[in-house]
């Protein structure tokens, strides 16, 4: 049975707030910003995000050309939208303004509900990387490593361009704590695969359970050559909600 939002948890939501550089101010102030649930109106605005912000900048996106195949670029698209019809996603937006600052794209992972979406794609790209993500998971076994039945976990974490380098993405992370809370979820994790993710993560206290670097995932399967790939290792990262 798949995952449903509980009516019990408001939605939309507010999950955090924190204040960071503004970049229409010259001055290096702060403006007030909040992580919120993304709402259905917004989810094309949402896809268009990902489209310009994500998939030219993430590594294995990048490396298999998603954005520039049009069959691939369906598949992710359809993926996305599966993700965000389970009403968990969040979005970032600074206050006084609609313009989406960042957005992680939630989605919760139960024991006995593995969806199989190799059946659903047919390119190249995106069946390595879907291939190599679930390598990840698969070989830590979560469920058992952490004793739960359920965790929250996430398809990618985008910052629109203009406002990165002010913590954003470590903000948005953050705000996986109270989600968690109010959903009874006791653990969440993430394969993080490029290192513009990866410090922010390790900042809010994800650890590592597993990390493999890009070009040793020949060993794993011949076939998975990423030669000149925009980055060095994937990390399969957790964070325990106390």
């Amino acid at each position: 049975m798949t995952w449903e939002r509980p009516t019990s948890v408001p939605y939309p939501n507010v999950w955090w707030t924190f204040e960071a550089p503004d970049p229409d101010r010259d001055d290096g102030g702060l403006a007030t910003y909040r992580v919120e649930d993304l709402t259905e109106d917004r989810f094309e605005d949402a896809i268009k995000l990902y489209t310009e912000n994500f998939l030219d900048d993430e590594p294995l996106c990048q490396y298999g050309k998603i954005r520039h195949n049009p069959v691939a670029y369906e598949e992710i698209v359809g993926f996305w939208n599966y993700c965000l019809n389970e009403r968990i996603t969040i979005v970032c937006y600074k206050e006084g303004s609609k313009e989406l600052v960042g957005a992680n794209l939630l989605s919760v992972k139960q024991v006995n509900n593995k969806v199989d979406f190799s059946k659903y794609i047919r390119s190249e790209g995106m069946q390595k990387l879907v291939a190599v993500n679930e390598y990840m998971t698969d070989t830590v076994n979560l469920f058992e490593r952490y004793g739960v039945d359920k965790y929250l976990t996430a398809y990618g974490l985008s910052v629109n361009s203009r406002y990165r380098g002010r913590g954003i993405a470590t903000e948005i992370l953050k705000a996986r704590v109270p989600i968690c809370k109010a959903f009874g979820l006791r653990l969440t994790s993430t394969n993080f695969t490029a290192i513009g993710s990866q410090v922010p993560a390790a900042k809010v206290g994800f650890k590592t359970d597993l990390e493999i670097r890009y070009d040793e995932f020949v060993k794993v399967d011949p076939s998975y050559t990423f030669d000149g790939i925009k980055g060095t290792s994937i990390k399969l990262m957790s964070l325990v909600i106390e």
